[in-house]
C-alpha cells in the first residue's frame, strides 16, 4: 500500500512535459476536438462541397494548431538537447535548413485552393501526418528511456525533431500567405467584373 502511495505521489508531481502518457492524457481533449472538427470538415466536404476523393476541407485554425501541439509534445526533449552542447545547437540549425524546403514542398503538394467564406482551405489528404505523429511519440518514449541514450543518436534526434517542429510552423506561414494573396486576388477580380457588369448595363 505504501508503495502504491509512493508512485500516485510521484505521478501527481511529475511535469506532464516529461512523460508522453501523462502529456498525451493532458492534451486528449484537445486532440479529441481536434479530430471531431476535421472529421466534420472531410465529411462537410465530400458531401456538400462534392470535393474529389482525397480532398478535403481544412480550418485554417487547425493548421496553425499543428506546430503548437508538436512544440507541447516535444518542446522540453528539444529545450534539453538544444541546451546541452553546442553540437545540438548546430544539428537544430541543420533541421531548420531541411524543414524550410520540406514546408515547400509539402505546402506546394497539399494546398489546393482556398476557402474564405469559411476560414478554411482545400487541401489533399497525407499520410505525412500520421507518420509524424508516430515519429513523435517514439522519439519522445525513447527520450525518457535513460538506456537507450546514445550522442550520435542523440544528434540524430535533434536534428529530425527540429525539421519536423521548422517544417510544421514554416508551412502553415506558407500556406497562409498563398490564402491571403489568393483570397486578395479572387476579391479584386469580383470588383472589376462587377464594375464590368454595371458599365455594360448603361
Amino acid at each position: 500500500m505504501c508503495q502504491y502511495e509512493t508512485s500516485l505521489a510521484r505521478l501527481v508531481q511529475m511535469n506532464p512535459l516529461d512523460n508522453t502518457w501523462l502529456l498525451l492524457a493532458y492534451l486528449s481533449p484537445l486532440i479529441v476536438v481536434m479530430t471531431i472538427i476535421d472529421i466534420r470538415g472531410s465529411l462537410y466536404g465530400r458531401r456538400v462541397l462534392h470535393l474529389p476523393k482525397g480532398n478535403f476541407l481544412r480550418r485554417l485554425v487547425l493548421e496553425a494548431l499543428d506546430p503548437v501541439m508538436e512544440l507541447l509534445f516535444i518542446g522540453a526533449v528539444l529545450w534539453r538537447d538544444l541546451s546541452s552542447d553546442p553540437w545540438h545547437m548546430l544539428a537544430g540549425g541543420a533541421g531548420i535548413v531541411g524543414g524550410y524546403f520540406l514546408a515547400r514542398y509539402r505546402a506546394r503538394i497539399m494546398y489546393v485552393r482556398p476557402l474564405p467564406e469559411y476560414q478554411a482551405i482545400i487541401v489533399r489528404r497525407s499520410f505525412a501526418e500520421y507518420i509524424v505523429v508516430v515519429f513523435l511519440i517514439t522519439v519522445k518514449l525513447l527520450s525518457e528511456n535513460t538506456t537507450l541514450h546514445n550522442y550520435g543518436v542523440s544528434l540524430f534526434i535533434t536534428a529530425g525533431l527540429m525539421l519536423l517542429l521548422s517544417e510544421s510552423a514554416l508551412r502553415i506561414s506558407i500556406v497562409y500567405r498563398r490564402y491571403r494573396r489568393e483570397t486578395v486576388d479572387a476579391r479584386a477580380a469580383i470588383r472589376v467584373l462587377k464594375k464590368v457588369a454595371k458599365s455594360s448595363a448603361k
